[in-house]
């Protein structure tokens, strides 16, 4: 499922943070995303209340934010 949202706080976090593999190795670099920034995203997880996983299909990374932070504009 593919959906838009409004980042509503800036967001940072690690590359590979997301990811829910054993054997993945995190990445060092960081992304960061700013307050009314627009994003195309594939949605992966949004059942949990702390944390939803979403690959943003602009830059192709998987990344994690609190629902708090994010809102759906589609």
């Amino acid at each position: 499922m593919e959906m838009k949202i409004e980042i509503l706080e800036n967001h940072s976090g690690e590359l590979g943070e997301a990811v829910q593999h054993e054997d993945h190795l995190l990445e060092a670099e960081e992304y960061h995303y700013d307050k009314g920034q627009v994003l195309q995203v594939a949605v992966h997880d949004t059942s949990n209340e702390h944390w939803h996983v979403f690959t943003d299909l602009d830059s192709g990374h998987r990344f994690k934010i609190e629902p708090v932070k994010y809102r759906r504009i589609d």
